[in-house]
């Protein structure tokens, strides 16, 4: 099976939410540029359609939600947290930057969307081919797919 890891493209990043548990409403001023990123690696949220596109290859998937709110403009913007499960029955190379650049499976059970951690502890998320395309054909923005490798 192809896999890709999923990155985000350079450009708006959205302000960190914290890693807890409950929604979080954050103010925030200027929500236009926030409808530029559907993704943001580095706070793990998502934007509302890839959340939907995410949870049809994985249901059981407990998304919270993150809001963000711009008082003076009285406007508000809805992200979800996603940080997908860490999946370990693999061998894997690394890139320089720590990045998953080759991975191999023992078996093939590996899950559509899964987190792999490098030894410097850099995550990446891994999607099989299907998730990617889907991801693309829906014209999501600020994600790129870099393709991983069987060594």
């Amino acid at each position: 099976m192809l896999y890709f890891v999923m990155e985000p493209l350079e450009g708006v990043l959205l302000p960190i939410a914290s890693k807890g548990e409950d929604m979080e409403i954050i103010a925030a001023s200027d929500l236009t540029r926030f409808s530029e990123v559907d993704y943001d690696v580095r706070s793990g949220l998502v934007s509302e359609r890839l959340k939907l596109l995410m949870y049809r290859y994985m249901p059981k998937y407990d998304f919270k939600p993150v809001v963000y709110l711009d008082m003076p403009k009285q406007e508000q913007l809805a992200f979800w947290k996603f940080r997908p499960a860490y999946y370990g029955d693999y061998q894997a190379d690394y890139r320089s930057d720590g990045i998953v650049s080759s991975i191999l499976f023992p078996n093939n059970r590996a899950p559509f969307v899964f987190t792999a951690r490098s030894p410097k502890g850099v995550r990446s998320m891994v999607v099989r081919l299907a998730v990617a395309e889907s991801i693309l054909r829906r014209c999501i923005l600020g994600v790129k797919f870099t393709r991983v490798s069987e060594p």
